[in-house]
């Protein structure tokens, strides 16, 4: 009896990021370019997931503050 499925087809997984997965790619984004899969996958998990969007606009908010401050030094800029 002949296989009914054909072996030529491959089957394609599809694996979702946890959060902890995005998390890293998030942080690590700020010190090195990602991939476009990695983009794609963060992008589609931070289109579901609004925690994981919560803390990659939190993450900005904060390196951006670090970034204002070490350019104004200690006093604000006073």
């Amino acid at each position: 009896m002949p296989n009914p499925r054909p072996t030529s087809r491959r089957r394609t997984v599809v694996k979702k990021l946890t959060c902890k997965e995005a998390s890293e790619i998030i942080s690590r984004q700020h010190e090195q370019p990602l991939t476009t899969r990695e983009t794609f996958w963060l992008k589609l998990h931070l289109f579901i997931c609004t925690g994981c969007r919560n803390f990659q606009n939190n993450t900005r908010l904060i390196r951006t503050a670090l970034k204002r401050y070490l350019e104004q030094g200690p006093g604000g800029g006073k």
